[in-house]
């Protein structure tokens, strides 16, 4: 089965801490592996001040999780989040294979 590379923007409630993230990332992580997907990067950007407030709150944890997923399963993997307690908001992105095919060769 073919799989697309994806890039996911969670905004995770402050109040979580190190250690709610830590079970949060844990869970999606099981979540995508469950639906043959594989983890490339995740990349926890702390807690940052927002430009507005979201939930009555003005801070909130960044992760960007870079994932591979077949297409179909994308759709599950967002509703798992999507019904999680201590997100306030995610953005997923498809990314392009092109660009990855040429990071590789420079890295060659």
């Amino acid at each position: 089965m073919m799989h697309g590379k994806y890039e996911t923007l969670l905004l995770l409630d402050p109040e979580l801490g190190n250690e709610g993230s830590s079970v949060l990332l844990e869970k999606f992580s099981g979540v995508l592996e469950k639906n043959g997907g594989q983890i490339i990067r995740n990349d926890d950007w702390g807690v940052k001040t927002l430009a507005y407030p979201v939930q009555k709150q003005v801070r909130g944890r960044y992760i960007r999780m870079e994932y591979s997923l077949p297409p179909a399963q994308v759709s599950e993997f967002e509703r798992n989040i999507r019904i999680t307690d201590g997100v306030f908001k995610f953005l997923t992105v498809k990314l392009d294979q092109a660009q990855d095919k040429q990071e590789q060769q420079e890295v060659e």
